[in-house]
């Protein structure tokens, strides 16, 4: 991770969207209702099994979507978070800052250092943003396990689970069956 940004420390007040934008780009920070939210640096397993994930949906995406991985989506006003993984529905978008109605899916994977935001915060957050789909995989001691979830009437609702050991099994908005616990395998 970059070296602290100077401009964090010294801010005075909430930030607008047009400061947080400005700031440098090499940094892992969202922006919720002015304040910033700094992810702490992630694992080699979680960046480990984000690449792998990547690489399984993409691999099957359908025409007319697009899997990027860790990109500003704008949930509301002063909101913006990043996925770990995203599906756009407009491929080849290029902007700094992707609307919630680009997005059919959101993908976090939570770990300790931050499970409160992606099973409490974040969720709710894409929801009244209109985002249809959620997945989110605990990535435990264990092999992960992976948890879908539908928006119905602003709220997501779970429409699968995945436990360890048993394969994540997506229908929408892409069609596919991975093995999280093989993703998330160390190499040999």
């Amino acid at each position: 991770m970059a070296a602290p940004v100077p401009e964090v420390f010294s801010h005075v007040g909430p930030w607008t969207e047009e400061e947080f934008l400005a700031l440098p780009v090499d940094r892992r920070l969202e922006l919720l209702d002015g304040a910033l939210l700094v992810s702490p640096s992630t694992r080699v397993s979680h960046q480990r099994l984000s690449l792998r994930l990547w690489a399984g949906l993409d691999a099957v995406v359908p025409p007319g979507l697009e899997v990027l991985e860790a990109i500003n989506v704008r949930v509301g006003p002063g909101k913006i978070l990043i996925p770990d993984l995203a599906v756009l529905t407009t491929p080849g978008l290029d902007r700094t800052v992707c609307d919630a109605t680009d997005v059919a899916l959101v993908v976090e994977i939570t770990s300790l250092g931050n499970a409160t935001v992606d099973r409490a915060v974040k969720p709710q957050l894409y929801a009244q943003a209109g985002v249809p789909h959620y997945l989110r995989i605990e990535l435990g001691e264990e092999c992960p396990r992976g948890l879908v979830y539908q928006l119905s009437r602003q709220r997501y609702v779970q429409v699968a689970c995945a436990e360890v050991g048993q394969p994540l099994v997506l229908t929408e908005p892409i069609a596919v069956t991975l093995d999280l616990a093989t993703l998330a395998a160390t190499p040999r």
